[in-house]
C-alpha cells in the first residue's frame, strides 16, 4: 500500500508507521498494530499519539501496567489533560493502586470540577479506603451535579451509593 511505499523512501517516518498502527488497529490485528506503534515510538520518543494507540492496544490485551507506563509517559509532556489523567486513575484503579487512583481523579476536578465521573469514581476509591466522609462528601456533590443536569441514571446510582456507605458508618460506630 502507499503507506508502505512512503516507509521505503523514508524507512524513519514515525507518522507512516503510526498510521499503519491505526488501520491494523481498525482491522483487529493487533500484533501487527503493537509492532507499528512501537517503531512509530522508537523512531520519536516524543510522538504522544503513538503512546496512546500503545496504550489503548495495552488496555484492550488487559496489560494494565504497560498501559499505563505509556499513558504516564504522555503526561510528561501533555500536562493538564483531564481525559488522559482520568485514563491514568482509571488504570491505577484495575492495578489496585488506590491511593494513587483517588490522585489522579482529584487532578482531573482539579481541572473540571463539574467532571460527574470523576466524582462517581472517586466514592467508589473512598469506599474502598474506608473514608466514608469523604465518600459522603463525593455522594453530595454527585447528588447537586446530577440534579443539574437532570441525570437520573447517575441519581439512581449516587442514592444506592448513600445507603451502602450510610450502612458501612453505621457498622463501624457498632464495632
Amino acid at each position: 500500500g502507499v503507506l508502505d511505499q512512503v516507509l521505503e523512501l523514508d524507512p524513519l517516518n514515525s507518522q507512516a508507521f503510526y498510521q499503519k498502527g491505526l488501520i491494523y488497529e481498525e482491522w483487529d490485528k493487533r500484533k501487527e498494530a503493537l509492532e507499528a506503534y512501537k517503531r512509530a515510538v522508537e523512531i520519536n520518543p516524543t510522538y504522544n499519539n503513538a503512546r496512546l494507540g500503545l496504550a489503548s492496544l495495552y488496555d484492550k490485551s488487559v496489560l494494565n501496567d504497560l498501559a499505563l507506563e505509556q499513558y504516564l509517559k504522555v503526561a510528561e509532556t501533555k500536562k493538564d489533560d483531564q481525559e488522559l489523567y482520568f485514563k491514568i486513575a482509571l488504570e491505577y484503579w484495575y492495578l489496585q493502586n488506590i491511593s494513587k487512583t483517588a490522585e489522579y481523579y482529584n487532578r482531573v476536578i482539579e481541572l473540571n470540577k463539574d467532571h460527574l465521573q470523576a466524582h462517581l469514581n472517586l466514592i467508589s476509591v473512598y469506599e474502598r479506603m474506608k473514608d466514608w466522609e469523604k465518600a459522603l462528601r463525593e455522594i453530595k456533590i454527585v447528588k447537586q451535579l446530577s440534579n443539574k443536569t437532570q441525570n437520573q441514571q447517575a441519581l439512581n446510582i449516587v442514592e444506592n451509593k448513600l445507603k451502602f456507605v450510610e450502612g458501612r458508618m453505621n457498622l463501624t460506630k457498632g464495632d
